[in-house]
């Protein structure tokens, strides 16, 4: 084990980089940031390269406007080689290294910034105790892994942390990093410049997906580079998982069937006629390992017996349309299930209790308020074909039948209007125009 002068030695070398480090100019991501100024403890998660060391950036910038020093914020990236093996040591000196280093006494009220912190040791219990020593202390932390952040909360830091989720860019958010008008989108903008502008970066949003600082030329092989560590680094090491090939062509399968319905029965049979050997214990471990690390998303099917949502074959979302793109595993080009997906992203990015329908048709989205449906939403690339045109509104319509609804929802590629169906209104919509709508404007 390393003695305490050689790690508290690199701790301040990295302090004193950090000190001289100038913050960068940003663009401003929509996550609130109101609960760092009033929670001790904030954890920032979400997927890697999905911008958390930039938010934590924007939350310093707004700190130092507001006049507090730069020798009172502290920022480590525990991701840093230099300080590997990680023993936990690293936080037990981290507070005296700081002070060392500025040459100051503990101030009053000090901001700790910790980015990547699961893979530091015992780190909640560093934070708990450091929290109750420290009254003028707040810390924030960021990690890719939901879960390892949120069971360590459960345990050590319940009722005392405050989480925000950051997800890569919507749609409004890629717009306004490429310097676009994003301002939310009203009727007359169906017509004219602003839908040519609107449709113009959608469909350059379509094609790249939402992660930041993504390259013109090459964006591919950075998202491709990005997926090979979210496997190799976030679920193959972190879970020590022992059968790489089984890993690589489950979710390769799954990955595959982005916004479809999929079941671990199903996938078990693919697997097995191509000669692995598993349990479905293994299955079930791979799909929480790639929801964990924000690789796939699920909703369930809607139904008030919690037996049929476990019996059920659930839905699966890619993380992004621009990393699905670059590491297709099939040689189709399914823009619906493309759009679809997309759509999935901008409702989950916005909080939202989803699930989806089932029984003569389909609904691809049963949005949910408290115990009861509100919103019920289709997406259908284009509605020219008349048999898509009624499938989708025949699923729609049984939908609302359903839930009591009086007003349904199709977002497409490029189409808007109004359809009315035994006093029922569809309201239809691009989706540019339902990302760039704000609150409950967009779901009607």
């Amino acid at each position: 084990m390393e003695d305490t002068n050689n790690i508290k030695s690199k701790l301040r070398d990295i302090l004193q980089e950090w000190h001289d480090f100038p913050i960068p100019g940003l663009i401003p991501r929509d996550a609130d940031t109101a609960p760092f100024h009033s929670s001790r403890i904030v954890s920032i998660i979400g997927p890697r390269r999905a911008g958390k060391t930039w938010f934590c950036f924007q939350v310093m910038k707004e700190l130092l406007e507001k006049g507090t020093p730069r020798d009172h914020i502290i920022y480590v990236n525990f991701e840093d080689e230099r300080l590997t093996p990680l023993t936990g040591a690293e936080l037990t000196h981290l507070l005296e290294a700081q002070w060392e280093v500025r040459g100051i006494q503990k101030p009053e009220i000090a901001w700790c910034f910790l980015d990547e912190i699961q893979n530091v040791p015992n780190w909640s219990k560093w934070v708990r105790r450091a929290s109750d020593q420290n009254a003028g202390l707040r810390i924030i932390l960021t990690g890719s892994s939901s879960k390892l952040l949120s069971s360590e909360i459960a345990t050590e830091l319940r009722g005392r942390t405050w989480t925000v989720r950051l997800q890569p860019y919507g749609l409004a958010e890629f717009m306004d990093a490429h310097g676009a008008d994003r301002s939310p989108a009203k009727v007359a903008d169906l017509h004219g410049s602003r839908r040519r502008e609107a449709r113009r970066n959608y469909l350059h949003f379509a094609e790249r997906g939402g992660f930041p600082g993504l390259p013109e030329v090459g964006f591919r092989e950075v998202l491709q580079e990005n997926y090979r560590a979210m496997f190799n680094r976030d679920i193959l090491e972190r879970f020590t998982v022992k059968n790489k090939r089984l890993l690589e062509d489950y979710l390769k399968i799954q990955l595959s069937r982005f916004a479809s319905l999929s079941s671990i029965s199903n996938l078990e049979g693919e697997l097995k006629s191509l000669g692995h050997r598993f349990t479905k214990n293994t299955l079930n471990a791979f799909l929480g390992y790639a929801k964990d690390v924000f690789l796939l998303y699920e909703t369930p099917i809607y139904s008030p017996k919690a037996k049929n949502q476990l019996l059920y074959p659930r839905k699966v979302y890619g993380i992004d349309q621009g990393l699905l793109r670059a590491i297709r595993f099939s040689a189709s080009e399914d823009r619906g299930r493309y759009l679809e997906n997309m759509v999935f992203l901008e409702l989950n990015r916005r909080g939202l209790d989803l699930y989806y329908a089932a029984g003569k048709g389909e609904c691809d989205f049963v949005v949910m308020s408290g115990h009861k449906p509100s919103h019920a939403i289709q997406a259908c690339f284009e509605m020219g074909n008349p048999k898509t045109r009624q499938r989708e509104i025949d699923g729609l319509i049984e939908a609302m039948d359903q839930f009591g609804l009086k007003k349904g929802l199709i977002i497409t590629d490029d189409e808007d209007g109004i359809v009315e169906i035994a006093k029922k209104k569809i309201r239809i919509k691009p989706f540019w125009y339902f990302a760039l709508q704000s609150g409950e404007s967009a779901l009607n």
